[in-house]
């Protein structure tokens, strides 16, 4: 954060400044068939983000059913982060969240972080799509959620699937309270998306997708284009792929480009000539007997994906010493692997290390000069944690609405009571305190909580602090519930979502027998044993759904929209080919393949979001991605190898 980024943000907060963009929103939206309600946005919202100025919250009503007109609604979260600039483009970028079943309202501040380099020039607007995130109050299994609180924040997924497991009973309970989940489907979502930008008062726009995004990317190019300038989709699950047959196929290439990144580098190829061979080995030597160990605990072929999915995970330099690896594990040996896994290669900029690294050949002086400025960088840095610090806290103090100075007082109470807690006690609190996330607000329950899990010697404060909340108090303590469950639960119930999408519209289209067909032809058979035991659940949850293949649903989608699709080679959870398959059908798409680039490629360099950038500033225009050139990786050769 610079001086000028903080002041004008300290100002609107002193000042109680709003964005007069925002007052229409304020007053139901821009489309009276899509109604809109302002809420108070989840906490926390980041240090340089002022709710009602840079940021504001809310759900629009959209039909459950886009077909059935005057049938009922539903309320979808949002969240809209307004461009820095003064004089934004009239067209934002939408964020298409992964999935399905995952969020983004209640995560601000990473998605803030995420897409700031398009905040420049666009507005950025965030939702949770139909099902997933704090969009999820139609298909919510409050009781289920209360009753099998521990497993579903533990998220043990092969304590999840089966007929007799929390999801299960979390289907029952939504299909007994009448919701029709054929509706819960890709199809309806991008027709969500069309109805949010209306509601906002977005004409034309731009949608950015990652992972199940981008099928819902594909399917709103499809179904509601209508406005739709641009498309960037990151991470491809093509919709005529079986995604979940395939689920082997995207770390099967990404070992792959190991490989052929490692024999197209000479000191790599000369070190390990024959590197295929050598993965092979490891994978037969993590079966055998006695079983390799790291750090203390025996490991089998599973430990395959474990690597390639932290690999795919954290811009780390794995692929660097991944050779060394799989050939000390073909001899039997872990030791690269252990200090691998426990990021013992990864650089971390302090001042000696810095200085170890790049100034070796400086002068005394010159040192002196580079050492004293990466001082004032380490001071610099902490004045900014400690700025972002106030800056959050004051921009709760002052809030409107949400955070509100009772509310906020009982909850940091309540909060510091729970820590003094045993776990039976804090396990029964939590229990009785997700249950708020289905009800209506109400003071008397909040008491009711308290009387029955707070300590007597702490009663009477909290019980104060209920006496004096104001009716918005109490609704900010409802919707906080409901924010800490969501985020409590959340691996959980995306997983539910996913199955309520995936279950209806993916299934037959992936069977078992698909599956071992894919697996058959996997270039390193070994990764089968981790792709199997994280995959193959969830054909078994899947029976428990009833089935609502779409005609034409899988098909390759055709569109002249502009469409750039980007591609990493570290990606174990979407296919690094898709970029190049999915654009054979959209005549004005462009394909980039990201060296060293993970799921969710943006994350990993500036090269990807200046590509991302560039596209959607001019559609149009080819893509310059010259510097992907620069992130093919380098690897590490052993001193004995050189």
């Amino acid at each position: 954060m610079s001086p000028d980024q903080i002041l004008p943000i300290l100002i609107a907060l002193l000042t109680a400044a709003t964005e007069p963009a925002f007052d229409k929103l304020k007053e139901g939206g821009h489309d009276d068939r899509y109604p809109v309600t302002v809420e108070a946005c989840p906490r926390p919202l980041g240090p340089l983000e002022v709710e009602g100025k840079t940021v504001i919250c809310g759900r629009v009503e959209v039909p459950e059913d886009h077909d059935a007109a005057g049938g009922p609604t539903i309320p979808l979260a949002f969240a809209v982060l307004k461009s820095h600039s003064t004089a934004p483009a009239p067209d934002p970028v939408i964020y298409l969240h992964g999935g399905p079943g995952g969020f983004t309202v209640q995560t601000i501040p990473m998605n803030a972080t995420l897409f700031e380099f398009l905040r420049d020039r666009r507005d950025v607007v965030l939702f949770d799509q139909r099902g997933a995130g704090i969009s999820d109050r139609t298909i919510a299994c409050y009781n289920e959620v209360a009753a099998d609180f521990p497993q579903f924040a533990e998220a043990d997924e092969e304590k999840l699937f089966g007929p007799d497991d929390p999801l299960a009973k979390c289907l029952t309970e939504t299909v007994a309270s009448g919701i029709d989940l054929s509706l819960y489907n890709t199809t309806q979502s991008a027709r969500d998306v069309r109805a949010i930008m209306d509601a906002l008062g977005y004409p034309d726009y731009n949608a950015f997708g990652i992972s199940y995004g981008t099928k819902l990317g594909q399917e709103l190019l499809r179904t509601a284009p209508e406005g739709l300038r641009s498309l960037v989709i990151d991470s491809i699950s093509r919709v005529d792929s079986p995604a979940y047959d395939a689920n082997g196929v995207s770390p099967d290439q990404a070992l792959g480009w190991v490989v052929d990144y490692c024999m197209a580098d000479k000191a790599c190829a000369a070190a390990y000539p024959d590197l295929e061979e050598t993965v092979h080995a490891a994978g037969r030597r993590l079966a055998e007997e006695p079983k390799l160990t790291l750090a203390g605990e025996a490991i089998d072929q599973e430990m395959l994906m474990q690597i390639l999915d932290a690999s795919n995970g954290r811009a780390m330099p794995f692929t660097a010493y991944l050779p060394q690896v799989f050939t000390e594990m073909a001899a039997g040996e872990t030791a690269t692997l252990e200090k691998l896994m426990a990021g013992g290669f990864n650089f971390i900029p302090t001042t000696g290390a810095v200085l170890a690294r790049y100034g070796a050949g400086l002068g005394a002086l010159d040192r002196t000069i580079a050492e004293i400025a990466l001082m004032e960088i380490d001071q610099m840095r902490s004045a900014e944690a400690a700025v972002a610090k106030l800056l959050s806290t004051l921009s709760d103090d002052l809030a409107s609405s949400g955070a509100l100075n009772t509310e906020a007082l009982l909850d940091d109470a309540l909060s510091g009571v729970a820590r003094t807690m045993d776990a039976n006690t804090l396990l029964a609190l939590l229990r009785d305190y997700a249950m708020f996330i289905g009800q209506t607000p109400d003071r008397a329950a909040i008491k009711t909580l308290i009387e029955t899990h707070v300590p007597d010697i702490e009663k009477p404060r909290l019980l104060g602090l209920v006496a004096a909340m104001s009716d918005e108090d109490v609704e900010a303590f409802y919707q906080r519930a409901r924010t800490d469950a969501a985020n409590l639960t959340a691996r959980s119930r995306m997983m539910f979502t996913l199955g309520i999408i995936a279950c209806q519209e993916d299934f037959p289209f992936n069977t078992r027998e698909g599956y071992a067909a894919m697996a058959a032809k996997y270039r390193f058979p070994a990764i089968d044993a981790g792709v199997s035991k994280s995959t193959l659940p969830l054909y078994g949850f899947c029976e428990l759904f009833d089935k609502h293949p779409r005609a034409g649903f899988h098909d390759p989608v055709v569109s002249d929209i502009p469409v750039l699709a980007m591609s990493g080679t570290k990606d174990t959870q979407t296919d690094p080919d898709a970029a190049e398959k999915v654009v054979r059908t959209l005549s004005n798409g462009q394909a980039v393949l990201f060296p060293e680039a993970g799921h969710a490629v943006i994350q990993f360099s500036q090269c990807a979001k200046d590509v991302a950038e560039g596209f959607i500033e001019d559609p149009s225009a080819p893509v310059n991605a010259a510097c992907t050139a620069g992130l093919k990786p380098a690897f590490h050769i052993p001193p004995k190898a050189q």
